[in-house]
């Protein structure tokens, strides 16, 4: 099955549910959030969360993004709080793949389509310049393929747990100054 097969849609408020079973599936109790903090980043934005479907209409991954600014991600548990005033990031804050599904690709494709969506995006003051995201239990091997390193500045994490790190990439080189 490679990622192909998937639809990547944008996410709705009735995929929470198949969400929240992903999400337990994927990480570990810590890391859980609740649904009022899902539907509060759906509801913040809506523009940056997607679900990837599988050909019977069973959910395979979901990704929530949001415009947040470099050095400054959001807490674990944030519902949307977040504000994308002055954002110059994509701040990749929560994906999961279901076991089905692993191996095909699609984490990679979901990636790609939210940074490209990123390079797209017009804010009031600018365009985003970096893609940022915690990683957490242990991941931080499989983002540096994908072309993150640790940040430059030191975010609190405490709300991850130990062994959380902050990574960070450039969106698009022609963005850079």
């Amino acid at each position: 099955m490679t990622s192909r097969n998937f639809r990547l849609r944008p996410m709705q408020g009735a995929d929470l549910p198949a969400v929240l079973a992903l999400q337990a599936r994927a990480y570990v109790p810590f890391f859980h959030e609740d649904e009022a903090v899902f539907r509060g980043k759906l509801a913040a934005f809506p523009d940056w969360c997607w679900v990837a479907q599988m050909a019977d209409g069973e959910l395979a991954a979901y990704l929530f993004t949001q415009p947040a600014r470099l050095g400054r991600p959001p807490c674990l548990g944030d519902g949307g709080g977040s504000h994308k005033d002055g954002a110059d990031t994509l701040h990749l804050h929560d994906m999961a793949v279901s076991p089905l599904a692993r191996g095909a690709g699609l984490a990679a494709r979901m990636t790609a389509h939210a940074l490209e969506a990123a390079q797209k995006a017009e804010f009031r003051h600018g365009r985003l310049r970096w893609a940022s995201l915690i990683a957490v239990q242990g991941s931080v091997p499989y983002w540096a393929r994908h072309g993150f390193v640790p940040g430059q500045v030191a975010p609190d994490l405490s709300s991850y747990g130990p062994g959380a790190a902050y990574l960070v990439r450039p969106l698009a080189p022609q963005l850079l100054p």
